[in-house]
């Protein structure tokens, strides 16, 4: 992979986990009773671990979850992603002096990246779904 290549989709990752973030809390807007901007505003400063428990207190409740367990355990991951990914990565590789040494290592955090980015993008997908549908709903 290039550094170019690992750029983007790096990018897309950031990105993926932000649209994450924020349908989760659509989602739980959408599902939860009353006012859909109240309920937004509840988790507007939330962080991501609150946002997955309020909306899995309230996915469960009716003993039909829209979201698998894994699916949850995904999204408890997500912080650790993100903090990697906006916090660690290029310092893992960019500093080592060692042109061969680096090298490898990119590769292992490349291999890492696209691992990471592909399971991030399935859950992006799934909660997208659930996102209009769970706004059609509401607006029902």
């Amino acid at each position: 992979m290039t550094l170019d290549t690992f750029k983007l989709i790096h990018s897309e990752l950031i990105k993926q986990v932000q649209l994450i973030e924020n349908d989760l809390r659509l989602i739980y807007a959408a599902m939860k009773p009353g006012d859909f901007d109240d309920n937004f505003d509840t988790l507007e400063r939330a962080n991501l671990g609150r946002i997955s428990m309020e909306l899995k207190q309230l996915d469960y409740s009716d003993g039909y979850p829209d979201l698998a367990p894994e699916d949850y355990e995904t999204i408890d991951s997500i912080r650790l992603i993100r903090n990697y990914w906006c916090h660690q990565c290029y310092l893992d590789f960019v500093y080592l002096s060692d042109e061969g040494i680096r090298e490898e290592k990119f590769g292992e955090i490349s291999e890492r990246l696209v691992a990471d980015e592909k399971r991030v993008w399935s859950l992006h997908k799934k909660l997208e779904k659930i996102r209009n549908i769970k706004l059609v709903e509401y607006r029902a």
